[in-house]
């Protein structure tokens, strides 16, 4: 029994991934801003072993109008949006810059997510952008 202990470690549980939502500020499907995101994407899966991105699309998200929050609840695209940001550990934006500020629907996003209780509290964020022209 001494035997196999000392030639069997004992076993190391196995860490959760660390789960991270990507938020693309242009809701363009050819943004550069979402390229980033898909690189990422990729990157993370052959080269990034224990992380998992996961592209999150607020186009669906209404304009936030508190006038549609009743008894504490969103509505269902509000409610799903901010159920994959609570589960991730952190969040990527990729966003191009508009009028020396973030994009509407990005601002968008991160007003639904601050609504109480706030889905962003206590996480990690990088930003990043892309931007053609001159």
């Amino acid at each position: 029994m001494e035997e196999a202990a000392k030639t069997n470690p004992p076993a190391v549980p196995e860490k959760a991934p660390i789960r991270v939502a990507a938020i693309c500020g242009s809701l363009r499907k050819g943004s550069c801003n979402r390229g980033l995101i898909r690189a990422a994407i990729e990157i993370s899966k052959e080269s990034i072993g224990g992380m998992i991105i996961e592209y999150i699309d607020i186009s669906p998200l209404p304009l936030l109008n508190t006038d549609l929050e009743v008894n504490g609840t969103f509505p269902p695209g509000v409610e799903a949006f901010r159920d994959k940001i609570r589960q991730a550990d952190s969040v990527l934006f990729a966003s191009p810059d508009y009028n020396y500020s973030v994009t509407a629907p990005l601002k968008n996003a991160i007003d639904w997510g601050s609504r109480p209780p706030n889905v962003w509290a206590d996480k990690a964020a990088a930003l990043v952008g892309a931007a053609g022209g001159t």
